[in-house]
């Protein structure tokens, strides 16, 4: 029964978790795209560059580029061309060395560029709109994205376009790791041998998945790793494994019977039903009469029930676990993403207005460099006490979602009564008075806050609904940090300048 049955469910439930997990590495690869997006048309949106391409400014790049710049932003590439796709000035970081490098050609130092260079000219030949793909370079695959480089209130036709390249080699996946929670392997294929595939090997679960490149012929497999037994100890295996004995308890039963006749046929026969329905949670069966009994029937009852109760309670502990992050012990990403999925299809049957926050804890790095991880340790459950004490008092879900990130979901609240909540977060964080003596914006450790809202009667994803915070916040950022800022439209149409002030 278990060979026909039982596993073939189980390995149905596993692959199908892993190909959540696998969904949540490419959104994240998505996300990570669409952020290079807006640094590169931030970029590109100044007049400064406007007037760069033009040979109009000569100290831009002495006054833009550095190699730490470089480094801090992990762009591998940062090309500018003209207007009719030719090189313009070229600055980057070559991937196996590291030594910094500009020029106007692709040539000596910059010859490693060529490859970037030729699949940038290609879409830019082809196209006047913003571009993303991904590239199978030789070092390590890599991001491009490509826009056209306009002046910053969008007047005038493009004078040129700005590409910027972001290797995905083993520092980016190690960032990617500690956002996931997730192994993640990159790696390149011929489209022809790459499939995707997932396979089970012990108590391990492979899976890979294709992303697609810009060379048709070689594409990008994205894999991922879990162990089985977490899932092997969740709620649907034990139902299957608990019926399964039951029915074979029953077998047992009727063979006493039919050798013992009815001398014990009414306390087993109680026993079974009771063994069968306390397996399922939702029915609630008085099984008292049964467990007073002070016969062997009545010690086996008790003790079925004593270890399906400890059992429950560990299914409650390891689920508490899974959504929870173990060093603030406020929910995690896999929670809130849960709770915003519910709470957008909630509000569409509703029609109430839905908010959204994303906190930032201001030059956090900084705060680890100056004061240790231990210290920066203690700041993050500080910072999550404090947070946590405001959602309390106002029934909303803080959560943590990244490093130093959070990020709040607040049901029936509008955009208004969000900001005033917000401010309210970012006053109790400051007045905790945490010592940030390294943070350029003040002695105590402050946060930055950005707000997105769903209004009634709009068709929003969560991923888009977050996008709107994430836009916000980087406003907040880049307008000096230790403030809230709610997403307008206006946000998402006018570029932020950070390139004295990195992220």
């Amino acid at each position: 029964m278990s060979k026909w049955f039982i596993f073939p469910a189980l390995h149905k439930e596993e692959r199908g978790i892993i190909n959540q997990e696998l969904q949540r590495i490419e959104r994240s690869i998505s996300l990570a795209q669409q952020e290079l997006l807006a640094q590169a048309r931030d970029w590109a949106n100044w007049d400064d560059t406007y007037a760069f391409v033009q040979d109009r400014y000569p100290r831009y790049a002495e006054a833009n580029f550095s190699p730490e710049m470089m480094k801090e932003m992990r762009y591998q590439l940062i090309a500018f061309f003209d207007a009719s796709g030719d090189v313009y000035f070229l600055s980057g970081l070559a991937p196996d060395s590291g030594a910094y490098a500009t020029c106007t050609r692709a040539v000596d130092d910059c010859a490693w560029m060529v490859p970037y260079v030729d699949s940038i000219q290609v879409p830019i030949k082809s196209t006047d709109q913003h571009q993303s793909f991904l590239m199978p370079s030789v070092s390590a695959p890599a991001m491009v994205v490509i826009t056209p480089i306009v002046r910053t209130d969008g007047s005038g036709p493009s004078v040129g376009w700005l590409a910027k390249v972001r290797l995905m080699d083993t520092k980016w996946m190690a960032q990617m790791e500690e956002v996931t929670g997730l192994p993640i392997t990159i790696d390149r294929q011929f489209t022809a041998q790459a499939t995707p595939s997932t396979t089970i090997k012990g108590d391990t679960i492979y899976a890979q998945h294709i992303l697609p490149t810009n060379v048709p012929a070689i594409s990008i497999t994205v894999g991922t790793q879990l162990n089985r037994t977490h899932y092997l100890a969740s709620l649907n295996t034990i139902r299957y494994v608990l019926i399964w004995t039951a029915c074979l308890m029953l077998f047992v039963i009727g063979f006493v019977l039919w050798l013992m006749e009815r001398i014990i046929l009414k306390p087993l026969k109680a026993l079974s039903i009771f063994a069968k329905h306390a397996s399922e949670e939702d029915t609630r069966l008085d099984s008292a009469l049964l467990c007073q009994r002070n016969d062997e029937i009545g010690m086996l009852a008790r003790s079925f029930e004593q270890q399906l109760t400890r059992q429950r309670k560990l299914n409650a502990e390891l689920l508490n676990l899974s959504t929870h992050d173990s060093l603030t012990g406020l929910p995690n990403r896999r929670l809130f993403d849960q709770r915003l999925q519910a709470a957008i299809h909630e509000m569409e049957a509703s029609s109430q207005p839905l908010a959204v926050m994303m906190l930032d804890i201001d030059h956090f790095k900084l705060f680890n460099d100056h004061y240790g991880h231990q210290k920066g340790d203690e700041c993050l459950r500080q910072v999550a006490q404090a947070l946590q004490s405001v959602a309390t008092a106002h029934d909303f879900l803080i959560a943590r979602t990244g490093g130093e990130e959070f990020s709040a979901l607040l049901p029936d609240t509008s955009a208004q009564h969000a900001k005033h909540i917000g401010q309210l977060l970012h006053e109790t964080v400051y007045a905790l008075a945490f010592p940030h003596l390294a943070s350029p914006v003040a002695p105590y450790v402050t946060i930055s806050v950005g707000i997105g809202s769903l209004d009634e009667g709009i068709d929003i994803s969560p991923s888009t609904l977050m996008s709107t915070a994430d836009q916000a916040l980087y406003s907040a950022k880049a307008a000096g940090r230790h403030q809230v800022i709610a997403f307008t439209p206006s946000i998402a149409n006018t570029s932020v300048h950070t390139h004295d002030t990195p992220l």
